[in-house]
């Protein structure tokens, strides 16, 4: 399996919260082959455990950077001061070559920018926060559609990852960007009935107008 993605396991493994590699990645730890080139690295994690990520990172000598929109980004240096706007942080380690940040006027924020090339050494990754109940994984962006945690995560060895319909189902939002049809065209030859169900009955929610997957899922 890819050098990054065992590098990133066995910094979170000693993490002891609930996460899973999502994107790209977890595509290929369920088909369990590599398909494609990647840019970073995604994982998922709860909103519960999002204080003692960021200290856990903190203390492994990263710094952290949470999303803002339109491309900038607070470094959170005070727990304490977070503003909380996205789902998603950024963690990059000094030196790291696939992202550049420059400084806007405001105290600790910055502008974002990532290199085309993607990312060659594991110094930079990005966690997307979740919502769960007792019993099930959330969709962040229709709460109301639900999947058992049983069922969420996978794992490839020692590798938690999200399950397929899970990310393809994020990644229905961005159709032009040819990497997610790959993926989507890939796992779609291994999943199963029940998966392609959940994913269908899910695309059909979030988009009642219609989308070009659906016809696939059976």
């Amino acid at each position: 399996m890819n050098k990054l993605l065992n590098e990133a396991n066995r910094l979170l493994m000693n993490m002891n919260v609930d996460y899973a590699f999502c994107g790209g990645y977890a595509i290929e730890l369920f088909l369990d082959r590599e398909l494609r080139a990647h840019c970073d690295i995604d994982v998922s994690v709860y909103w519960e455990d999002r204080d003692f990520i960021i200290e856990y990172m903190k203390n492994n000598n990263w710094k952290v950077y949470e999303a803002c929109g339109n491309g900038a980004v607070h470094q959170i240096v005070d727990i304490n001061d977070q503003l909380k706007i996205k789902r998603n942080i950024f963690c990059i380690r000094d030196n790291c070559k696939f992202v550049k940040l420059k400084p806007k006027s405001e105290k600790d924020m910055y502008i974002i920018d990532f290199y085309d090339e993607g990312q060659a050494k594991f110094d930079f990754v990005e966690f997307l926060f979740n919502n769960k109940t007792k019993t099930d994984f959330c969709y962040a962006r229709n709460i109301e559609i639900i999947l058992p945690l049983s069922k969420a995560k996978c794992f490839n060895a020692d590798i938690p990852y999200l399950t397929p319909e899970i990310v393809l189902l994020y990644k229905s939002t961005d159709i032009i960007r040819e990497d997610n049809h790959v993926d989507f065209e890939a796992a779609m030859v291994e999943m199963s009935k029940a998966q392609k169900q959940w994913l269908k009955s899910a695309l059909i929610t979030v988009n009642p107008f219609g989308h070009p997957w659906i016809e696939y899922c059976g």
